[in-house]
């Protein structure tokens, strides 16, 4: 697997630390202004819980906790060759609770950060796009550049970056975010991305977004206050409120 392809989405100081770190597992540097040197993946769903599916008919026909894996294996693979620690939430089909994971995450500490990664669905067809969700005032960053090199990797149309209460964007002690990398409720969309060449561009718009952070932390990104709320519960997503996108409430995130 070549790093060409992610190099060309990189910004030009991001590249500078990709061109830095050594491979075989070196640590990034301590000094980097995004304050973390570990990165933990959760691929979302898994086990019992598939996640979103394609629409009832579509060929391929997908489950999202497949894809999820899938993707986050090879942003795992993408951040250890540029020095990165990574964690990842599971590396296998089995399932975790969210209050599990979030738990997880907060054992790693405040020099690590936690990108979730799903695939979306809806029962409207036409929804389409890459959305990524924050809710920590701390977490903008790291969302808004996930989400800018996530849409130039891949081409596809930005759903935004939207701050929304969910259990793994609001509850976390540390930095998080979570990006719904496409609908595979839309044909297109669910077409695409059962190539492995799109997974792979996915990938890489979500690791140069996260070597983009480190570098340069928010810099150049407009600050926003800090929210308090409550934590996420269960219960919010049964009730519909504090629960994914605006288009999609599918299913837990």
């Amino acid at each position: 697997m070549s790093l060409k392809r992610i190099c060309a989405v990189l910004s030009a100081g991001a590249l500078l630390l990709f061109n830095a770190c050594t491979h075989g597992g070196a640590k990034v540097a301590n000094t980097s202004k995004g304050g973390f040197t570990t990165v933990i993946l959760d691929a979302g769903h898994g086990g019992k819980d598939n996640g979103g599916t394609s629409r009832r008919g579509a060929s391929p026909f997908q489950l999202e906790k497949n894809l999820t894996l899938d993707t986050a294996k090879r942003v795992r693979d993408l951040l250890r060759r540029s020095g990165f620690r990574v964690v990842m939430m599971r590396d296998g089909d089995y399932f975790i609770e969210l209050d599990d994971r979030v738990a997880r995450a907060n054992k790693e500490g405040s020099t690590a950060i936690l990108v979730s990664i799903h695939y979306n669905a809806t029962s409207n067809s036409s929804a389409s796009g890459i959305e990524t969700y924050f809710w920590r005032a701390d977490s903008h960053g790291l969302a808004t550049r996930v989400e800018s090199h996530v849409v130039n990797a891949t081409g596809e149309h930005s759903g935004g970056v939207i701050r929304r209460r969910l259990r793994l964007t609001r509850n976390p002690d540390i930095r998080c975010v979570l990006c719904e990398c496409a609908y595979l409720t839309n044909g297109q969309e669910n077409a695409r991305v059962a190539d492995s060449n799109t997974r792979q561009r996915i990938a890489e718009g979500i690791a140069a977004g996260i070597v983009e952070q480190a570098r340069l932390g928010d810099v150049g990104i407009t600050a926003v206050p800090e929210i308090w709320a409550p934590l996420s519960r269960a219960e919010d997503a049964r009730s519909g409120g504090g629960h994914a996108s605006r288009r999609h409430r599918s299913k837990r995130s």
